[in-house]
């Protein structure tokens, strides 16, 4: 009875929980026999290969003495450039200088109209000397008690403001006349007569020609190979060839952006003032051996990054790695000098560089040879 009732009520009145039975027991008898398949196949010892190792050619570079001299070309510039202005606005009224003209300490080089200045002078001395006739008056009374306090501290004041304002005046005045503050030789003359001009806005400019330098590029790769102090040669045609001695003074920090090179400053002495700036020069440059110390590759073992960065692949523990690098010159003969980034004794790939990447195993099958025909059946 029970029987039935249960048939009817699961089996004629729900057939969605029969559906659902259904897929339940067809879920477990899946799993089921994927369990058994997996356990099957692990009996029958199925095993996960490991990557097979890339063939590479290898060289092992050894450190060498690269040539220890540079040479550059470089312009010279004058030690100290100064701009030279008015302080005072006015209209040009003389201008005592010429471009190229070489000038001394002190001697004038031009002169505004001073008219209204001269007379602003004027009245600020007679003021000044009107207060210290009042001043030596005013003494005699307040010396004597004759005189109110009050009258005093003012007969003072007056004469305070009076200097000043006669100091003020004087010095205006002055300051329509400008003055070479160094000696050296104008490069640029930037006004005439009758050019109206501002507080602050050159008229001249002189360059000393004591203390000349000569600018040159080096490039990033050398620049650290560049360290002030360091002792050159300058030659100069002009027109009879000249040569120089020279030291490094300063380096620059930051590279051209569109050149990429940094800027070095070399002192050099003129004897007899033959060289100007604006000159071409040629700069000889000896290194000392271990800045140059370096390690020698084929060429076609350094590669080019994304980034336009120099590497090469080296074997370590049996991988690849990758190795950035700063190339020092190149040879005639192909191979390419390295002066950083690769140290003697590392195992560089040359060959079968394409397959490899970063953490990929590798097997050494020629070291400082050409890639030749290898066994395919090992």
């Amino acid at each position: 009875m029970y029987h039935k009732l249960i048939k009817r009520l699961f089996y004629l009145e729900n057939p969605k929980f029969m559906k659902r039975i259904s897929f339940i027991i067809l879920s477990l008898v899946a799993a089921v026999l994927l369990s058994g398949s997996f356990l099957m196949s692990c009996r029958h010892g199925v095993e996960v290969t490991a990557q097979k190792p890339v063939r590479v050619e290898v060289s092992v570079p050894v450190s060498s003495v690269a040539d220890a001299s540079r040479v550059y070309s470089g312009t010279v510039e004058s030690g100290s450039t100064t701009p030279v202005s008015f302080s005072v606005p006015g209209t040009i009224s003389h201008v005592y200088v010429a471009e190229g003209q070489r000038v001394a300490k002190g001697q004038i080089i031009a002169r505004v109209k001073s008219g209204s200045l001269e007379n602003a002078n004027n009245i600020a001395q007679a003021t000044l000397e009107e207060a210290t006739d009042a001043y030596g008056r005013m003494k005699k009374l307040h010396d004597a008690g004759a005189l109110p306090e009050i009258k005093w501290v003012a007969v003072q004041s007056e004469l305070k403001q009076a200097s000043n304002a006669a100091e003020i005046a004087a010095r205006e005045l002055s300051d329509a006349t400008i003055y070479s503050p160094v000696s050296g030789a104008v490069s640029r003359k930037l006004a005439d007569v009758g050019q109206n001009v501002m507080p602050g806005i050159p008229v001249v400019t002189i360059v000393s020609l004591d203390d000349i330098n000569i600018s040159i590029p080096v490039p990033e790769n050398e620049i650290g190979m560049v360290d002030v102090g360091d002792a050159v040669t300058v030659e100069f045609t002009v027109p009879d060839t000249v040569i120089l001695d020279g030291r490094v003074n300063r380096k620059s920090v930051v590279a051209d952006p569109l050149t990429r090179t940094y800027a070095v400053k070399i002192d050099i002495a003129d004897a007899g003032r033959k060289i100007l700036p604006g000159m071409t020069g040629t700069v000889n440059m000896r290194m000392p051996a271990e800045r140059v110390r370096s390690v020698v590759l084929p060429s076609r073992a350094v590669l080019l990054s994304a980034d336009n960065r120099n590497f090469v692949w080296i074997v370590r523990d049996g991988k690849a790695e990758r190795r950035y690098v700063t190339i020092g010159g190149f040879a005639d003969s192909g191979a390419v000098s390295l002066s950083d980034g690769v140290a003697a004794g590392d195992s560089v790939i040359v060959a079968g560089m394409g397959k490899v990447s970063t953490g990929t195993p590798v097997e050494v099958i020629m070291e400082n040879a050409k890639l030749k025909d290898h066994d395919e059946s090992r």
